[in-house]
Parts: structure tokens; C-alpha cells; sequence
């Protein structure tokens, strides 16, 4: 910000102006800061309201729909088949909506973050088989992280997922860990189509997707979790030759 003013000597007469710059780029991303946290508060309570109220009639819909999976044949049981994915696949949006709106609470302990991205990996093992996905892991330093394991590991997960559910058969999917200042980096790029920069500020706004069968708060889950751990996470990518998400987390020396 810029601000200008005139100067005169003792007998009024022009002498030139003054001008005063000042950095407030700080001040402007702390207020974007503040008025983002308002709007997440105001819709999370809103969220939170309607997923407690469809979730009643959801497990009463999907307890009927398995009885009759159990009693019927032929196409009836196709009919009650699709009920109950239908089912399933609310209830698991139910899930990641209320896993945004609760309250987060950290409980850190001392672990080695490799550990947990071995795990994850394993954990995909299947859908990355099934794709024929090339993974590739650089893990150059040791990873010593003071974080809750539980909630980085969620974090990680709806990051790596999203990788996976985006790249096509015999692409590549590659994580690396490293030490950068005070913090350990957790990166995970992938080969796949890439984000169109007029989304990128947007991926961690929830329910923002570009799929068709997203819910947009994958990313927005895993964002905040790694915010409450005094940690960051940046993305760049680039159309038709993937994208990479950096994740850092306080390094525990």
C-alpha cells in the first residue's frame, strides 16, 4: 500500500512529496485467513445439521435394503444390490462430512514418517496393482515427525488416494521424503492429467471437485489437518504432465 503527501517549507512553498510504502501482504493473507475460517465455521455447522439429520433414515433405508438382499433373487436383488451401494456410498460421504466439521484434536506423538507412508502404500496395494500404477519412493532422509499418527495418516491417505484415483493405467506415482529447513517434506507427484491453474487456488475449498463422483473434501480434510500440526502443503502441476503435492510438517530434532 502506497500513500502520498505533499511537502512545503516554513513559508508554504512547495517543495516536493513524500511517499510511504508499507508491506501489508501479511495483513492481507491473515484477513483472507480470518474470513475463510468464518465461512468454514458457517458451513461446517450447516453440514453438520444435515448429515445428522439424513443419517437416521440412511442406516434404516440400508438395514432393509441387506434383508431383502438376503430374501430375494434375480432382478429384485439387483434392485436391492444397487440400494445398498447407494447406500454405502452416502454413508461415506456422511463420514467425510462430519470428519470436516468436528473439531480436530491433536494428540502428537514422536514417529518416524516413513513408516506411515509404507503403510499407505500397502494399504492401496490392490487398486494400484489392479491400474498397473509404476510407484516409485525416494525416502533420502529419515523422517522424524512430532504429529498425531492417526490424523497425519488420514491426511496422507485422501492426498495419495486422490493421486491414484486421477492417473490412468501404467502411470507413475512417486513419493519422496527430505529434510528442508525445520520441517520434513513429504512429496507425492503423479503423472496424470494435471489441475487447470483456474482451479488450483480452489482444491482445498470443501466440496470443490472436479469428478464426477467426488464429494471435494479429500483435500480440504487433509489441508486443515495438516494446518492444525503448524505444517503446509503446497501443489503445482502442470496440464498434461501431472501434479505434485509438498507436505511440511515440523521436524522433530
Amino acid at each position: 500500500m502506497t500513500s502520498t503527501s505533499p511537502l512545503f517549507d516554513s513559508s508554504g512553498n512547495f517543495m516536493g512529496t513524500v511517499h510511504i510504502v508499507r508491506d501489508i501482504s501479511e495483513l492481507k493473507k491473515l484477513r483472507e485467513k480470518l474470513a475463510m475460517s468464518e465461512k468454514m465455521a458457517a458451513l461446517g455447522e450447516v453440514a453438520a445439521k444435515v448429515a445428522h439429520e439424513i443419517r437416521n433414515p440412511l442406516v434404516s433405508i440400508g438395514g432393509f435394503s441387506r434383508r431383502l438382499e438376503r430374501r430375494l433373487d434375480g432382478k429384485l436383488l439387483e434392485y436391492a444390490s444397487v440400494i445398498t451401494r447407494e447406500v454405502d456410498r452416502l454413508e461415506q460421504i456422511l463420514k467425510e462430512i462430519l470428519s470436516f466439521v468436528r473439531d480436530v484434536r491433536i494428540s502428537k506423538e514422536e514417529l518416524e514418517g516413513v513408516e506411515i507412508i509404507k503403510d499407505i502404500i500397502s494399504l492401496f496395494s490392490q487398486e494400484i496393482n489392479k491400474k498397473g500404477i509404476i510407484v516409485e519412493t525416494d525416502f533420502k532422509d529419515p523422517l522424524s515427525l512430532e504429529v498425531d499418527p492417526n490424523r497425519i495418516k488420514e491426511a496422507l491417505i485422501n492426498i495419495i488416494n486422490n493421486a491414484i484415483q486421477i492417473i490412468d493405467e501404467r502411470e507413475h506415482l512417486t513419493i519422496r521424503t527430505y529434510k528442508e529447513n525445520d520441517f520434513g517434506v513429504i512429496e507425492v507427484s503423479d503423472t496424470g492429467p494435471g489441475i487447470n491453474e483456474k482451479d488450483l487456488p480452489y482444491i482445498f475449498d470443501p466440496f470443490f471437485t472436479t469428478k464426477i463422483d467426488g464429494t471435494g473434501l479429500g483435500l480440504a480434510i487433509a489441508h486443515r489437518i495438516i494446518e492444525e500440526h503448524q505444517g503446509k502443503i503446497d501443489v503445482y502441476s502442470t496440464m498434461g504432465e501431472g501434479t505434485t503435492f509438498k507436505i511440511y510438517l515440523p521436524y522433530k530434532n
